[in-house]
Formats: C-alpha cells, structure tokens, sequence
C-alpha cells in the first residue's frame, strides 16, 4: 500500500465496551468543529521533553511547517532546555503542565512523560481545551482507561495514542491479507521482544532542578529518590515495565489483527535477574482470547533474535510480522503457506520491508486536527492496548490467574 492517503483511514473504531471488531465511524465523529484551521499555525506544547518527547517534536516540525512549538514543559531542568532548543524563538518554560495547559493560545499538546502521568495529564489537556497526542501505553490501570474515554468522548478533542503501528503502511497491508483469510482460522500468536540491555547505573546524579512533587503526581508519595526519578520505567508506581512499555504494541498489534476483542484471562511469570529495579526483564505470559491462544514472551538479558516479532498461525499460512525476519536493520512481514516438514525451503507468497516509521502516525495527527475526523488509534485503542498488559501484570504480581470481563471494564484475580 504505497499511497499514503491509506495509512490514513481508520480499520479499527472500537466502542467504549471496547468491542474490537471494525466499525463505521458515527457521524458525530466526523466535521467536528476545532480551533485549528487549515493553513493556520498549529500552536503546540510539550509535557515530557525526554528523549522521546524531543524526537516526536522533530517529527511533527519537518511533516508540517505550520507546527509551532511555543511551551515546555518537563520535571527536570535539562530536558526543558533540551525542549527550548527544539522549539525555538520564544517558547515558555515550566515544570508543572498545568501552568502550560492554562496557556489559552496553545491549540495541541504533545504528552510523552512517565506512564503513570498520560491518563492524568491526558484529562487535564482535554479538559482545559487541547487536542492530545499522548504516547503508550495511554494508562497505568484499567480504571483509567475507562475514565479517559468518558472524558474524551465527551469533549470536542481530537486525541490520538502513539501506537504507530496503527498507521504504518507495512502493518495496514498485513492487516488487510489477515482481513482476506490468507492465513484460515488463526489458533495460536506468539509475540516477542529481545534486547540486552545492561544493569541500571547504581549511582544515580542529577544535573538540575528536579521537580519531585510534578513527577510524583498520583503516585504513592515518596522521600525523594533519584533513582527512581530518572530510572522511573523499572519501578512500579510509575510504569509497567517493559510489560506495557513494550508490549502495548505487540498485544495492540495482534487484537487489532485477530478482532476478537481484549483478553479473558491470562498468567505471567518471569523475573528482574539482572538489569535492577521492581519491573521484570524477563517474562513468559499466556493469554486466553475467544477462539485463540497468545503468547508473550521478553528477554533483556540476551538479543538473539534482536528486536520485536509477532507470529500468527494459521490453518492455511504463517504471518510473521516485526523486525528479526530479515537482514539486521529491516522491518517488515512476510507470508508463508501452510507446509510439512519436507519442504527444503520456504519462500514467502507475500512480503514487505517497508519499516516502522513513526512519521504517518503523527502525520494522521496532525492531518486529524484540521479535519476534525478521528485519528487512527484512539482513545479506545489506548484503553484495549493498555488493558492486555494490565492483566498479565495483576496475574504477575498475585502469582494467580487474572481474568478481564469481555467489556473490557473489571479486572479480577
């Protein structure tokens, strides 16, 4: 799927039920009247100016020249600087969004911080007016999700969840030979992510300010710490591990696919044996979804097989879609027929190597704002995406099973 223009349509609308299944969009979603209008300025703010914050402010200023960066916001001093420097001219400063969100000329905002702060600072931003582009996963629980669509859909705002899979050609294509019945009756995903990554630093300095109580928000209060400020991804009050953080869009990436909605129950087991903190880095889940069995599994302690994979098998064919398939360095997918052992070799009746850019994701964002049409990964897929590893983290922490009610609005174990 060359043209671009596809990656813009949405496959996937799911209901506050959170009924993953392919829906037309309602009218009421559609022409919705913003403050952004075409050719106009988009005037935009950053909340969480990391790494990943700075680099999505890169992305939306090279699609669109019209995005104007004239706020930041980050806890800790470096990274607002790192921020200024990308938005140039003179953009404003702070350690707390919500003296960004009361800037009434501010039309959007780019949310990228610690995951326990997206569904709070989501809320605060549709609530005070701004459209949200807020990195995954979108929740810290799933109360929050189901919280974040009530606010979201009573609002006029257009959100939009940094699941880029949504919009990347290479996973639209596939997805679209899945819809074909290319593969027969899918029984069996597996999912995987292997990187080796070493021991968190055991001495921990700051280099500026540090605002403690913005960085803590909902979470438990805490003696300051400052290890847990800028390794924040390993503890619990903050994150979900590499659990959500990568397995939002793996467990994303099959649910869309498959259609059959979030998972019934799971168990997950696994471990922190080596890189330090609360969170696992390595771990073995199991799913049960209506009609299939999903697998999920990470390792941080070994690459072989670098990098992320999904696999679907099916009666007729093998779906085999992430980045260790083909050479170093390339992402695609690729198709294989249902075959017995005696086969020397198998050759792929469908393939690409297109990548995973992140660019069509923010693209469909920024497009959205001035249209007002819904973007590809909304409020609803953040919930269902999040939902999947919040489940697996209860059966993790309670040894037991956890199970999720098809409407995707009670966990129990």
């Amino acid at each position: 799927m060359k043209n671009r223009s596809s990656t813009r349509r949405s496959f996937l609308k799911t209901s506050a039920a959170c009924v993953a299944a392919p829906t037309v969009l309602a009218a009421s979603t559609l022409g919705r009247q913003g403050h952004t209008a075409p050719n106009d300025r988009i005037r935009m703010g950053i909340i969480g100016s990391g790494g990943r914050g700075c680099g999505l402010m890169k992305i939306a200023k090279n699609i669109d020249p019209a995005v104007e960066f004239i706020a930041v916001c980050d806890a800790y001093e470096p990274r607002q600087k790192n921020g200024l420097e990308i938005a140039s001219g003179k953009a404003k400063a702070f350690d707390d969004h919500r003296r960004l969100l009361e800037m009434k000329e501010i039309d959007a905002v780019i949310i990228a911080t610690p995951e326990h702060q997206h569904t709070p600072q989501l809320i605060d931003a549709v609530q005070a007016g701004k459209d949200v582009y807020v990195e995954k996963p979108m929740t810290h629980s799933i109360e929050e999700g189901l919280q974040a669509i009530k606010v979201v859909r009573s609002s006029k705002q257009i959100v939009q969840v940094g699941m880029q899979r949504r919009s990347a050609p290479m996973c639209i294509e596939a997805k679209k030979l899945v819809d074909e019945g290319i593969l027969g009756d899918v029984t069996l995903v597996r999912a995987q992510w292997f990187w080796h990554v070493g021991p968190l630093a055991k001495e921990v300095k700051l280099q500026g300010k540090f605002n403690w109580e913005q960085f803590l928000g909902n979470a438990p209060k805490r003696e300051f710490d400052p290890k847990r400020a800028l390794q924040w991804n390993w503890y619990w009050d903050y994150s979900g591990g590499m659990v959500t953080g990568q397995g939002v869009h793996l467990l994303d990436l099959a649910q869309w696919f498959m259609g059959k909605g979030t998972p019934l129950s799971a168990v997950m087991e696994g471990g922190n044996y080596r890189v330090g903190g609360e969170t696992p880095d390595v771990f073995s889940a199991s799913y049960e979804y209506d009609g299939f069995t999903l697998s999920w599994i990470l390792c941080y302690n070994n690459s072989f097989d670098n990098g992320w994979k999904v696999t679907f098998h099916g009666t007729k064919g093998t779906l085999v879609i992430g980045e260790p398939i083909f050479a170093e360095g390339e992402t695609g997918y690729r198709v294989y027929k249902e075959y017995w052992r005696d086969v020397p070799n198998r050759t792929p009746t469908h393939k690409s190597e297109e990548g995973l850019p992140t660019e069509p994701h923010m693209s469909n964002w920024l497009d959205c704002l001035r249209t007002r049409k819904e973007p590809n990964a909304p409020v609803e897929v953040g919930h269902t995406s999040s939902a999947a590893c919040h489940i697996a983290i209860a059966a993790y922490r309670n040894k037991a099973v956890a199970k999720l009610d098809k409407a995707c609005t009670k966990l129990t174990v």
